[in-house]
């Protein structure tokens, strides 16, 4: 993330805003969507909006931090050395990125009464991720211009997104089952930080730029068809269910997980 305090060029407040309201929506929708079995709350779920938004000042107050203390500017390292730029992005900005998404996850999210079924980990892992997006957005915006704005305010969140599905779905099974959640959330916060900071690496660089866009598309298949096995996985405790049998929260009707 760039902290340079250099002031940005002038943007129309309603451009700013559309950037940043417009992929929320969208993004929450498609959440919602994928969640539609058994939706969540809309408060919980804009509990962890907030969180993410709040993760993500943290996150830039760290980076402001590093830069006090000497730590050179990305995008210069990424133009002028590009070796210590891999080891920059990959252990430095993914684990901080992660770790500072996944706080408010363990210590406020998995704790909640409507935190309940294995895709809960993945819906509010998404939403604190897009919270996290979203003040990355407010921050980055004003510097872009054109298609370079409007790509950016809508492939921002959907790369957070799919990161945090990492580690959100493996603390939540764990915890959920009355497991440890160490191993999982360390184990899989690594994963996700490595291909955060991978992912960084090879979209900056003209030549493997292309390839980025392959990698997120490879989580977002993973992410695709894990959901559409725990919809069916819900969908067959139902039928086992007694009649008069309900769920914590409203029933909609049954509906084809793979649509």
């Amino acid at each position: 993330m760039n902290v340079d305090v250099v002031e940005p060029p002038p943007i129309e407040p309603w451009v700013l805003v559309v950037g940043l309201l417009a992929p929320t929506i969208f993004w929450v929708g498609y959440t919602y969507y994928k969640d539609r079995i058994r939706p969540e709350p809309f408060v919980p779920v804009g509990i962890a909006y907030l969180l993410g938004i709040a993760a993500g000042f943290v996150g830039y107050e760290i980076y402001v931090l590093a830069e006090w203390l000497g730590m050179p500017e990305p995008y210069v390292l990424g133009e002028t050395n590009r070796p210590w730029f891999f080891v920059y992005v990959v252990g430095f900005v993914g684990v901080v990125e992660e770790v500072i998404k996944a706080v408010p996850f363990l210590l406020v999210v998995r704790k909640m009464r409507d935190f309940d079924e294995d895709i809960d980990g993945i819906v509010y892992a998404s939403v604190i991720a897009l919270g996290y997006a979203t003040y990355e957005n407010f921050l980055f915006l004003p510097y872009l211009e054109g298609p370079a704005r409007w790509g950016r305010a809508f492939a921002s969140p959907l790369v957070h997104m799919m990161f945090s599905s990492i580690w959100g779905f493996a603390i939540a099974k764990a915890h959920l089952r009355g497991q440890s959640i160490v191993r999982p959330a360390v184990a899989t916060l690594a994963i996700a930080a490595v291909t955060h900071g991978l992912y960084d690496f090879v979209s900056t660089d003209p030549i493997l730029a292309p390839a980025s866009s392959l990698a997120i598309g490879v989580v977002w298949v993973w992410r695709i068809r894990l959901t559409a096995k725990l919809h069916k996985a819900e969908l067959a405790r139902r039928a086992r269910a007694e009649p008069d049998s309900e769920p914590s929260r409203t029933e909609t009707a049954p509906v084809d997980p793979q649509s």
